[in-house]
């Protein structure tokens, strides 16, 4: 049974977990570093977590818990407002979770061993694509049901495509941020950009 000290250690550890795996990288992060930006022992860690990879998986986790109720609700639009709304506030939101997500995505990317033990079919899926895929995907099928979307379009792949845009967005920020002009103008513009070849 978990103390509420230890429940306010765990949270402590995933908070230094985020920032010093954000900072270091996988292997650049320490047990001990991040023991010490928490305020605990290292030992700590291991009364809460397995290992340094369980950690990762747990920060990664902890990251915008709620985003995904987010990103599910998009299935109460269905039929509602307009597409190009909908889809703009799916975007907003999953562009949000993958700002604070990078820099965590970008240090499992650099570690391959990691990569395949969180990926791998016995993980649940942590932050991989198929997470908002399948809520995009389903959202976009039930609106061409309604005769919304056009019949011909396979709606998986206009998921990804539509899926790619606040990532690169967040990408492009990040590597040159006194450049971006007007943001939510440029996002709307490649949301009608896909919608053209979507729309009846």
């Amino acid at each position: 049974m978990t103390t509420r000290r230890g429940a306010v250690t765990r949270q402590q550890l995933l908070g230094a977990a985020v920032q010093v795996f954000s900072q270091r990288g996988y292997s650049g992060a320490t047990t001990r570093e991040i023991a010490a930006t928490a305020g605990v022992a290292e030992g700590s860690i291991y009364r809460h977590f397995a290992d340094k990879s369980a950690l990762f998986r747990e920060a990664l986790e902890s990251v915008k818990p709620d985003a995904m109720d987010e990103l599910v609700g998009l299935g109460g639009l269905v039929g509602h407002g307009t597409i190009r709304d909908n889809l703009a506030q799916f975007i907003a939101v999953l562009e949000d979770v993958e700002r604070d997500i990078a820099p965590l995505q970008a240090s499992m990317l650099s570690d391959v061993e990691l990569t395949k033990e969180l990926m791998s079919a016995s993980q649940p899926e942590v932050a991989g694509p198929g997470v908002a895929l399948k809520p995009l995907a389903a959202y976009l099928l039930a609106e061409q049901k309604l005769g919304r979307i056009r019949e011909d379009v396979d709606c998986e792949l206009a998921a990804f495509a539509l899926f790619a845009v606040p990532f690169a967005s967040v990408v492009m920020g990040r590597m040159s941020p006194g450049q971006i002009g007007n943001h939510e103008s440029d996002l709307m513009e490649t949301i009608d950009v896909i919608l053209n070849g979507l729309l009846p």
